[in-house]
């Protein structure tokens, strides 16, 4: 994929991440809990409409939509920077900003079947890697931008989001297939990625596991501010550890193209197992395991993903992507309510139950995520 494109993605994520860590803090000066509930609920709210993302993507030109979706998420931004800076004009349009951002990953990662076929492990590390760096940044830059003036973030937001549109002008196009305009608009149709996900034989192993560790990493992270205090972490070094998890998902990103699908899916849980465990442990070890957590979540992610863009039919590819998205972000969100539950016993027993979860994922390794049958499945063939 041409490093243009990457640049591209990270000035738009690089946008939107300045404008939202930017509209958490502003809103966290102002005191009110339930806005900052609120916003922070607003990805999940979401949800239904990245089926609908997906079911556009297989009715419309791919390149289209994502190219739409980039221009309307900065005339948002601009709409947040003009905008008296109140929760009642400032909640809408952030959730019409998600209902938009909806297209964006579904709508990349079909493309890479058509920009990196044969090479879908590395463009797509190379791909999320560049997403990680441009979140990373905007975290990093956004206070300091609001705290010097309320709209900065925002604008500045929404030109970056512009210069992602005028970078991906020469796209190639990219229109779905006859078989998929000629469906109707059924629920059935809505649902027909989230149905291939899990009943194709061949990819439903792979679903369950990767919903699983969805599940699981909501569970282990949702309290680790807390977890780090209790480690003994001073309260002014907690940034290490979403630092750890950001650096480390850009390396095991960049690393997933060059390694095999065993060693990716099972080193990155191997890692992640490894990581979580030293999160138990005192200060400095925390970040450290937080750094593990996020390369192997990007390591096995990366994988997990090409197994999905490989085998989806091109009239489903779309909806498979975007049915993907909904129901792996149902899996963290089920996780961090069960941590909200489980915290009351501590901040480590969420931890914990995650771990053991994890160990006893294992003997998919030997079973019917073993190495023979995930390089099968990479070569095409199905065991």
């Amino acid at each position: 994929m041409r490093g243009r494109y990457l640049l591209a993605e990270s000035l738009g994520v690089f946008g939107g991440s300045l404008a939202f860590t930017g509209l958490g803090l502003l809103l966290g000066l102002e005191g009110t809990t339930w806005t900052l509930a609120l916003l922070a609920a607003l990805p999940y709210l979401t949800l239904p409409l990245d089926l609908l993302a997906g079911l556009l993507l297989d009715r419309l030109d791919r390149r289209t939509l994502l190219l739409a979706g980039v221009w309307l998420r900065a005339g948002i931004l601009g709409l947040f920077a003009l905008l008296p800076k109140e929760p009642l004009f400032l909640l809408p349009l952030a959730f019409l900003f998600q209902a938009v951002l909806a297209l964006d990953l579904p709508a990349w990662h079909a493309l890479l079947v058509r920009l990196a076929q044969g090479r879908l492990e590395r463009e797509g590390g190379r791909l999320q890697a560049a997403q990680l760096l441009g979140d990373g940044l905007g975290d990093l830059l956004a206070p300091p931008l609001l705290l010097l003036a309320k709209p900065l973030p925002f604008a500045l937001g929404g030109l970056f989001l512009a210069g992602e549109g005028l970078l991906l002008r020469d796209l190639p196009a990219y229109p779905p297939p006859r078989a998929a305009k000629g469906e109707g608009l059924t629920l059935r149709a809505l649902l027909a990625g989230l149905a291939f996900l899990l009943e194709d034989r061949r990819l439903l192993p792979l679903t369950l596991y990767a919903l699983a560790l969805s599940f699981l990493s909501g569970l282990a992270l949702a309290l680790l501010p807390l977890l780090a205090l209790a480690q003994g972490t001073p309260p002014a070094l907690y940034g290490l550890y979403p630092l750890g998890l950001s650096l480390g998902g850009f390396l095991g990103s960049l690393a997933a193209g060059r390694v095999g699908p065993c060693l990716g899916i099972w080193g990155g849980h191997g890692l992640r197992v490894l990581g979580l465990a030293l999160l138990l442990l005192p200060f400095p070890f925390g970040p450290l395991g937080a750094f593990l957590v996020g390369g192997g979540g990007a390591l096995s992610g990366v994988h997990l993903r090409a197994y999905r863009q490989r085998l989806a039919p091109e009239a489903l590819l779309g909806r498979v992507q975007a049915g993907a998205v909904a129901l792996l972000s149902s899996g963290s969100l089920l996780g961090t309510l069960l941590a909200g539950g489980l915290g009351t016993l501590g901040p480590r027993v969420p931890l914990l139950t995650a771990l053991l979860g994890l160990l006893l994922l294992l003997p998919l390794a030997l079973g019917p995520l073993g190495c023979g049958r995930l390089l099968s499945l990479r070569e095409g063939r199905f065991p």
